[in-house]
């Protein structure tokens, strides 16, 4: 699964940016993303994959600074599973 590419489909659904503005490279801040447009964008990345991303994954994208980051940060998480407690 690419999450890069549904991640920048998402941000240019959500956020109303034009799809040149999203790339890899670019930064939360600089496409007005803040918590509450990550919360978002996120649930909107687990519907369209139809993966449900584990809590500690969610919890580490506060840390993650740019598109790129975001999305391999996604990746890495996607394949395991979620522990609910």
């Amino acid at each position: 699964m690419n999450f890069d590419v549904v991640l920048r489909e998402s941000i240019v659904r959500i956020c109303g940016v034009h799809a040149g503005q999203v790339s890899s490279a670019s930064t939360l801040e600089d496409l007005g993303i803040d918590s509450l447009t990550a919360a978002e964008i996120i649930t909107d990345v687990e519907i369209r994959t139809g993966v449900e991303l584990p809590m500690d994954v969610l919890r580490g994208l506060g840390r993650m600074q740019t598109v790129g980051e975001v999305a391999a940060h996604l990746q890495s998480g996607a394949g395991r599973p979620e522990v609910h407690s």
